[in-house]
């Protein structure tokens, strides 16, 4: 067998023929560049996963009154301006504890927050005293209930999202690639929202409800992480938003 650079194919304990050695740095270079110039193009299209936080470190404690609209919300009336929280459990899951009795009461909830543009929830800790009544000298204050303000009839575009994952969870929760983590959660009881891009470049979010007031049918799920148009009756309540819909009248764009 020859050597040097006239040899038909490399033998590993003989030195790299010269010729099949500038080959190598060619591929490997050009592979290289072809490498760096997708993952910089796949960067420049990944959308901003935004300023969603979870503070997941210390839990902390939070006084209100406990809401169905339809999701558990925690409503912080002592403030000038009454804001409500989002409730839900570990994991992918909505509030599944009996909390029909602390209705419109005053209570103290601990836990985690999520918070992504001034929109706030709680991920309560796991044990069922992280959401109690509050202890007053003359019992458990009761709150009047708060009345919705109808903002009427209005068509909106967005996409539906769960509001977990969206408000900090995950990074980014939201578009196909988060579809099926979306769609475990909103099985799960984690409330929809429907994030609405505005010509500001900023984001709304407005919870999705039945047309009855209650969850979002299920018949809606298919459409979760997709660009959809939806016709519904909007209230608004502490600061949030509440678009009550029938599934058949959110269309995919």
């Amino acid at each position: 067998m020859a050597d040097g650079d006239d040899a038909p194919f490399y033998v590993g304990y003989l030195p790299v023929p010269r010729r099949l050695s500038r080959f190598l740095w060619i591929v490997v270079g050009a592979n290289l560049c072809f490498f760096l110039a997708s993952a910089a193009i796949l960067a420049r299209t990944m959308s901003d996963p935004g300023p969603a936080v979870w503070n997941d470190g210390q839990a902390r404690q939070f006084r209100g009154t406990i809401v169905a609209w339809p999701y558990p919300m925690l409503i912080d009336t002592e403030a000038a301006t009454p804001s409500a929280l989002l409730l839900v459990e570990v994991g992918k899951h909505g509030v599944n504890r009996e909390f029909g009795a602390l209705r419109n009461k005053r209570v103290v909830a601990s836990g985690w927050t999520l918070d992504r543009g001034g929109q706030r929830m709680i991920e309560l800790e796991p044990q069922p005293e992280s959401l109690a009544l509050e202890s007053f000298a003359d019992g458990a204050a009761t709150d009047r209930p708060l009345t919705p303000k109808s903002l009427g009839v209005v068509t909106i575009r967005g996409e539906i999202v769960d509001s977990k994952c969206y408000l900090g969870a995950m990074k980014p929760g939201d578009q196909k690639t988060h579809k099926a983590c979306a769609t475990l959660c909103i099985r799960g009881g984690i409330p929809p929202v429907l994030v609405e891009r505005l010509p500001s470049g900023g984001t709304r979010c407005t919870l999705l409800a039945n047309i009855d007031g209650g969850p979002l049918d299920p018949a809606a799920f298919d459409r979760i992480a997709e660009p959809v148009e939806m016709t519904g009756e909007l209230e608004e309540l502490a600061g949030v938003r509440r678009l009550r819909v029938r599934a058949d009248a959110i269309r995919r764009l």
